[in-house]
């Protein structure tokens, strides 16, 4: 399995997770005055019911050129690119970079 089918898989794990939390999170508000519906269960709808909710956003003309480009690259030039970026070594390590920006 590529790393890319294994990102996808994770990717689709957290969706299903994010799902079951919304849907028990729904669950638990009272019935009288609840702000609308209960957010539907098909993906489409759902991601719907998260832009109404303010929960996500549309991308912006930036994000939308940047994934353009990206989906206008050959697949073996993507791939290239993944690789590069999964050797990528930082230094000092991203995960430090964010632990003190946290602070």
């Amino acid at each position: 399995m590529t790393t890319l089918e294994q990102e996808v898989m994770d990717l689709k794990a957290r969706l299903g997770h994010l799902e079951a939390v919304i849907r028990r999170l729904t669950a638990d508000l009272p019935q009288s005055g609840a702000p609308g519906p209960p957010p539907p269960l098909d993906q489409t709808d759902l991601l719907g019911w998260l832009k109404a909710n303010g929960l996500v956003r549309e991308p912006t003309a930036e994000e939308c050129r940047v994934a353009a480009a990206w989906d206008a690259l050959s697949d073996a030039d993507k791939q290239r690119h993944l690789d590069e970026m999964q050797h990528l070594v930082l230094d000092p390590p991203l995960s430090q970079i964010l632990i003190a920006q946290r602070r």
